[in-house]
């Protein structure tokens, strides 16, 4: 069976992307590596990478309805309240509520069991509490 053990986000500001996935989502640094400087995180089983990219080759990206996003990440929290804080005082966009019913959110309110906020680029991460959100995961 193949695992999924890396990730990569390609980011218009690497350093913020940086900061927002380490001091926001909680993510561990690991170090930066080649000439680039590209950044790794870990969340403990798997890598996370940040790339920095011209910005030029970020503008225009088609906007979604959730994001700019053609794929998401998905992390599962033992409690909202955390990361629910953090993000607001980052200033992050949150874009539903209930990632399965995908309800509009009122910012002011946490949701009691999901949902989703937008990343730097505008990629969406969806966040829950539950451990059986998705079909075949194992916590």
């Amino acid at each position: 069976m193949a695992m999924i053990r890396h990730l990569a986000f390609r980011c218009a500001d690497k350093e913020k992307s940086h900061r927002f996935y380490q001091d926001v989502i909680g993510f561990e640094f690991v170090g930066y590596r080649g000439p680039d400087k590209t950044v790794d995180l870990t969340d403990g089983t798997s890598n996370i990478t940040l790339i920095q990219q011209p910005p030029e080759l970020l503008e225009g990206r088609e906007q979604f309805e959730e994001g700019r996003e053609f794929i998401h990440v998905g992390l599962i929290v033992d409690d909202l309240g955390p990361i629910w804080e953090r993000l607001h005082e980052w200033g992050a966009e949150f874009t539903r509520e209930n990632i399965k019913a995908r309800n509009p959110i009122d910012p002011t309110v946490q949701p009691p069991r999901s949902f989703k906020v937008c990343d730097p680029d505008g990629n969406t991460i969806d966040i829950t509490n539950k451990h059986d959100e998705w079909n075949g995961v194992t916590v």
